[in-house]
């Protein structure tokens, strides 16, 4: 475990934020991730409080993640529930526990908040160890999903049960 400070981000760091993502996704099919956060900031779905940095001891940025607001449509109205995306770290990092801190230290705000869930697209095996499970056990499909299957599209409940009952699509990009 490295020695870090994880912080809401500030717009003074965004422009460090943004080298970090490009670092951190540098060998994914993801390309773009860096530019996808800059459209996050920019939307009403943006929670500042959730966008969080984590520095290390010479104060500089390893690692970010960012939950913003999605909406899971069911038949008969909708409700706000957290996405999350992008998470990064930086390459010199991996597999020191950063991402763990970070996604721990923003769920804890998130349930201070009042959010009960938290979806993502990603990859299976990373998210699984974290306690996602693919959304579409709780009913909840995402919208290019047509086998109603999908592996890569997760959940989260904060609080348990949180989405008994909320069946629906979700429309993550």
């Amino acid at each position: 475990m490295v020695d870090m400070i994880i912080r809401q981000e500030k717009p003074a760091d965004y422009s460090e934020v943004y080298e970090l993502v490009k670092k951190s996704f540098a060998t994914s099919t993801n390309e773009g991730e860096w530019d996808y956060l800059n459209e996050i900031r920019k939307k009403e779905t943006f929670i500042p409080e959730l966008s969080l940095v984590a520095e290390n001891d010479d104060g500089k940025l390893i690692g970010q993640i960012v939950l913003y607001r999605t909406e899971i449509t069911a038949p008969d109205h909708s409700y706000t529930e957290l996405l999350l995306s992008p998470i990064s770290v930086h390459p010199e990092y991996f597999r020191r526990g950063i991402a763990r801190a970070m996604i721990r230290e923003a769920f804890r705000i998130a349930k201070e908040m009042g959010y009960q869930a938290v979806f993502l697209c990603g990859e299976p095996s990373f998210y699984h160890k974290f306690g996602f499970r693919p959304s579409y056990e709780f009913g909840i499909y995402h919208i290019a999903d047509k086998n109603k299957n999908a592996e890569w599209c997760m959940a989260l409940e904060l609080t348990t049960g949180a989405l008994t009952g909320k069946a629906g699509t979700i429309n993550i990009q």
